[in-house]
């Protein structure tokens, strides 16, 4: 038996067959332990991230939400926003972020300061991290601001936020090189604008397109979709696909059925952060007003300037010649803290390099227009003065908004005419805005205007802005919509002209044609009024009478006497001005007739008391030369010569002044007669310019058409058609100067 089996074991062993299927099976199991696992490509890791992302979206719960890295967001943002400092989201970036990563359009509204720009900026970069996009791609987001300063700083935040991610962003603004833009833009991902260059690329660049945009946003909403953007934004809107996913954010946010209808919003989500808030300003910020007259607003502000010297001020004003004519002499004046200006009329890189040096100083000064009053996030501003009155209490929040942002403190003050102070209080308490009033300290209140006499005295240049600041103030209150709040007419016009340093109102056109206007409609009432007192009148004595129907024929003879009674009345009114002017034209040819004698009484009456006192001149001593060169570093001859028929008069005046001194009235009369025919004559000039400009290029693309040569020599006494080399004179551009050839 043990035989066999040894033999039996040997035999097994031997075996080939078995032996291979042994060592399969261990090669195998050893195969398994050191072969290595089959390494994912990125774009595999990627797309498992994005599903796993898009996955927990549904389960976003904004109270549950402390971090930003509770919100389901990609590696590369969360990092990007702790390396930004950007860790608690704020209540609007709760409640919104999670609708917009779902895909629903959103409106969302909050208060100025609380981080609207990152609720929008963050579901950008995850739509289009989640589709994958490349430069190949093309347009991918778009995001619309009402002004450049809003759209640079917006995209100084994409820059910080996003630089981890590989998509293209571009800054799209006027001011820039268009043809620079024109060359990038189709290759652009993410494009932060302004509507009116963006139209012009998408009218005039065949290669940009915005066919497969995913999601449109616009910053400060209800601004773009005002009536100044209106046809802009429409015309873009068309350009656009009706599949997008559109967010619309604002510290004033529109509830319009029109406005939402244009965006094609489906279904939109609303976002009220602040609705149920027992006020529409940050908590932080104190506000107050105060009641000043017109003429005594730039005394207040350089007074407030003076005592607050360490200290970052905003001062707002109602349009840009303001800005500029105000900003020049507070430079001069030297308040003793930097003064900087921000307005719509200065060039692109100036409104940067402002923008950028207000953020960086400490303690500065901008006088700055509306356009930062939207969006613009300037660091630790102390204080926000609105010189001149808002257009309405959105405008107002807005601008207020500069100051108190998210959880600091800050100051605003308002500036108001008494004819202000009732209806506009009245919209504030109606938007929920907390405001005290508060007094001025007359004791405080320093005075310049000598000083701004003084500056225009010496610059003409700076004498015709202040009178641009006049003019174009005044157009400002003529042109708001609110007038129970801005009236033009109950502003005192020569004391707001000698506030800004000028002697004489200028004269204002529009304004004359308006109140002109207001004085027929007001006479048109009045008659309407009168002629209906005087029918019920005699309607009711013919009821009297037990007449029911009174007599037509009466009706139209007494109407017949009252209107030979007015042309009676016009008639003599005419003959009296008939008189009046035969008075005028004898008692002109009475006093003389040499207009440069009475130009130099005037000079005389205007810069000097009389010198006959001064330097003890005889009455018989009339050829003599005296040197007056003390006074008025010229030779000149005293006393001139007097009229004969008006002598009693000028004597009488001659002792009035003597006793008072320099004739202020006629001085101002002086300038007064000075303005109006230096305004006439700019007048003159710009519209002859406009003319010539406008013949010149129309002569020149004659001339390209025709090739002919059109002459303005000024021997020649009207252009002709000739040739170039004939002509007297040189050949010259589109500019239209006389006495050029145009080819």
């Amino acid at each position: 038996m043990r035989v066999k089996k040894g033999k039996e074991k040997k035999t097994n062993d031997e075996d080939p067959v078995r032996n291979f299927e042994k060592w399969k099976k261990k090669h195998d199991k050893t195969k398994k332990r050191t072969k290595p696992p089959k390494k994912k490509r990125e774009w595999e890791i990627e797309r498992e991230n994005i599903e796993k992302l898009v996955g927990r979206y549904g389960q976003i719960n904004p109270k549950e939400v402390i971090k930003f890295s509770d919100f389901p967001l990609s590696q590369k943002t969360l990092r990007a926003l702790l390396e930004s400092q950007y860790r608690q989201p704020t209540e609007i970036q709760k409640q919104t972020i999670g609708f917009a990563l779902q895909g629903k359009d959103v409106l969302g509204a909050a208060k100025t300061g609380s981080g609207k720009t990152l609720a929008f900026l963050i579901p950008v970069l995850e739509c289009l991290y989640r589709q994958q996009w490349t430069a190949v791609d093309g347009l991918g987001a778009l995001i619309i601001s009402p002004t450049r300063e809003l759209a640079y700083q917006t995209f100084e935040v994409l820059r910080k936020v996003g630089k981890n991610h590989d998509f293209s962003a571009g800054l799209v603004i006027g001011g820039k090189d268009l043809k620079d833009e024109s060359l990038k833009i189709h290759r652009t991902n993410i494009i932060i604008c302004t509507p009116g260059r963006l139209l012009q690329h998408m009218d005039e660049n065949s290669s940009f397109h915005a066919s497969d945009l995913h999601m449109l946003v616009l910053d400060e909403a209800d601004r773009i979709l005002d009536m100044g953007f209106a046809d802009t934004v429409n015309a873009i809107v068309e350009n656009l696909p009706k599949t997008r996913q559109t967010l619309l954010f604002s510290a004033t946010q529109t509830k319009s059925v029109k406005d939402l209808a244009r965006l094609s919003l489906k279904n939109p989500e609303y976002v009220w952060v602040h609705e149920q808030a027992k006020f529409s300003t940050p908590a932080t910020l104190e506000q107050s007003y105060v009641v000043c007259e017109l003429h005594q607003k730039v005394n207040m502000l350089f007074s407030f300037l003076r005592s607050h010297l360490q200290k970052k001020i905003i001062v707002f004003f109602a349009c840009c010649k303001e800005v500029q004519y105000l900003f020049r002499v507070f430079c001069r004046l030297r308040p003793g803290i930097s003064v900087l200006a921000l307005h719509g009329k200065q060039q692109q890189m100036k409104r940067v390099e402002v923008y950028n040096e207000f953020v960086r100083k400490k303690a500065a000064v901008l006088f700055a227009t509306d356009i930062a009053a939207r969006g613009l996030d300037f660091p630790a501003v102390n204080w926000v003065v609105q010189f001149d009155c808002p257009e309405d209490a959105n405008t107002y929040i807005h601008r207020v908004g500069r100051t108190a942002r998210y959880k600091e403190g800050g100051e605003a003050l308002l500036v108001l005419l008494p004819s202000e102070e009732k209806g506009m209080i009245a919209q504030l308490q109606e938007k929920k805005v907390p405001i005290n009033k508060i007094q001025v300290n007359p004791e405080k209140l320093v005075s310049v205007q000598q000083k701004l006499e003084a500056f225009l005295a010496q610059e003409k240049e700076q004498k015709e802005r202040a009178q641009r600041c006049f003019v174009s103030y005044l157009r400002s209150i003529y042109l708001m919509k609110n007038k129970d709040v801005f009236d033009v007419f109950q502003l005192k016009l020569p004391e707001y002209a000698t506030s800004l340093g000028l002697a004489v109102a200028p004269r204002v056109r529009f304004l004359g044609k308006a109140q002109k206007q207001r004085e027929t409609a007001a006479q048109e009432s009045n008659t309407a009024a009168e002629s209906d007192s005087d029918e019920e009148l005699k309607s009711f004595k013919a009821q009297l009478r037990g007449d029911s129907k009174p007599s037509t024929q009466n009706s139209q003879s007494e109407e017949e006497e009252d209107s030979d009674e007015e042309e009676e009345d016009d008639s003599e009114e005419e003959d009296e001005d008939d008189e009046e002017e035969e008075r005028d034209k004898n008692t002109g040819g009475l006093l003389g007739t040499d207009e440069e004698e009475d130009d130099d009484l005037r000079d005389v009456d205007l810069l000097t008391v009389k010198q006959k006192d001064v330097f003890n001149v005889n009455e018989n001593e009339q050829d003599e030369k005296v040197n007056t060169t003390s006074f008025l570093s010229v030779v000149q001859q005293w006393p001139p010569q007097q009229r004969t028929i008006v002598q009693d008069e000028e004597e009488e005046e001659e002792d009035d002044e003597e006793t008072s001194g320099i004739n202020v009235e006629a001085a101002k009369e002086r300038l007064r007669k000075e303005d109006q025919e230096f305004d006439k004559k700019e007048y003159t000039r710009k519209i002859k310019e406009k003319h010539r400009v406008r013949l010149a290029a129309f002569l020149v693309h004659v001339t390209a058409e025709n090739k002919l040569f059109f002459c303005f020599h000024p021997t020649h006494i009207t252009p002709y058609p000739g040739k170039y080399e004939g002509c007297a004179g040189k050949k010259a551009s589109l500019s239209g100067v006389t006495g050029a050839c145009l080819a």
